[in-house]
Parts: C-alpha cells; structure tokens; sequence
C-alpha cells in the first residue's frame, strides 16, 4: 500500500505540474495554431511530463542515493527503488515520439546515465543513473545494461562501468556491478554476471561470459 501511495502521490504532482505549463500557453498556441493546437498541447504535455520526471528521479536519487548492495523487499530501499523505476518507466514512455537514435543518450543522460562523447546507444539501459559509458563505447542492438538484479524477492543494486571504446554486442546483457575496461569487447549474446571485471582490451563471450582465447 505504501508503494502505491508513494507513487500516486508523486506521479499526480509531476502530471499536475506538466499540465499547469501546458495550460499557461494554452490560448498562445490555439491563437496560432487554431484547430491544431490540440496536437501541439498534446506533445508539449508529453515532453514536460517527461523532462519533469527526469529531475525528480534525478533529486531523488541525489538526496536518497540507492548505494550498492542487496536489499529486502521490505527494505526502505526498495521501496525507493521501486518509485524511482516506476517514475524511470513513465518518463522514458513520455519522452518515446521525441526518442530517436540521436536522442536516444539525452533522455539516458536526462535520468542519471554518464555517458561519454559520441557513445553508440542502440539497446537499453536500465537504472540509467547507475550507469557510466565511456566515449566512443558502442551498445549493440537489443543489448541491456542494468543496475539492477531481481532474484528471490531481492534485489542486488550495483554501478556499471564501461570503458572508453568498448563494444557490447547485440542480445548482450550487462549485470549491475560488472566494470569493462577500455576497447574491451562482447560478443554477440554474452551474459555478463553481476560484480564481473573484465579488463582493458579482452574479448568475452558466453554465458555466462568468458575470456575467449
């Protein structure tokens, strides 16, 4: 109950927020726009509803932060945890019809990721704000690299670390805790288990991943 609370609360002020910026413009772009401003009222609400999120989950995990660690789902932890995901997860959607592969490592950036100059994103991030990209990394398509691990009604919180020049390739998943060094590589479809160091300029396939010689 706390859970749904928490986020019904939170959600309805950055919906109320959004719609206060959307209604402050509101006779500018019927004016202008006349019959069409409902299409424009209806992106500009999207982006602010988005863009909103982001520095609330930004706030949040800045005052609150989520340290490393595995947790109960009885936890204060994971109940912030779950907030911060839910809020993640409405943003991004939000944001999706402004969301292109150009794009695609501002709205990461938006929600927490550090992410280096000219960085590939084509697959997924979760936990955006757990997570650290080096520049000219590439992130195959359909790969996902979390801060997060759900296994027995627990969940197992970690930073990831990619190294400058790395490629992870397509289908890859990244666990939290793992660390890749510089120009290191992933073939296609490797599972990288969580708390994995793999150092600068190897080349790891599996799963789980190894070194391949």
């Amino acid at each position: 109950m706390l859970d749904y609370l928490l986020c019904t609360v939170v959600v309805t002020f950055i919906l109320g927020a959004s719609v206060g910026l959307v209604y402050m413009q509101y006779s500018f772009s019927k004016a202008l726009l006349q019959d069409f401003h409902v299409i424009f009222d209806s992106l500009l609400l999207l982006l602010a509803f988005g863009l909103i999120t982001g520095v609330v989950v930004r706030c949040i995990v800045r005052i609150w932060p989520i340290a490393p660690g595995e947790y109960d789902s009885d936890s204060p932890v994971f109940v912030r945890w779950k907030l911060v995901s839910v809020l993640y997860r409405l943003g991004q959607g939000a944001l999706l019809p402004f969301t292109s592969v150009v794009t695609k490592p501002l709205v990461e950036t938006l929600f927490g990721a550090k992410l280096g100059a000219d960085v590939a994103l084509g697959g997924a991030i979760d936990d955006p704000y757990q997570v650290t990209v080096g520049k000219e990394a590439i992130l195959g398509f359909n790969s996902l690299v979390s801060g997060n691990m759900l296994y027995g009604g627990k969940l197992v919180c970690g930073k990831v670390k990619i190294g400058a020049g790395a490629l992870i390739g397509v289908n890859c998943v990244v666990l939290p805790g793992v660390e890749i060094g510089e120009k290191a590589v992933l073939m296609g479809g490797a599972h990288v288990m969580p708390n994995t160091k793999i150092p600068a300029g190897e080349t790891w396939r599996g799963n789980p991943a190894r070194k391949w010689q």
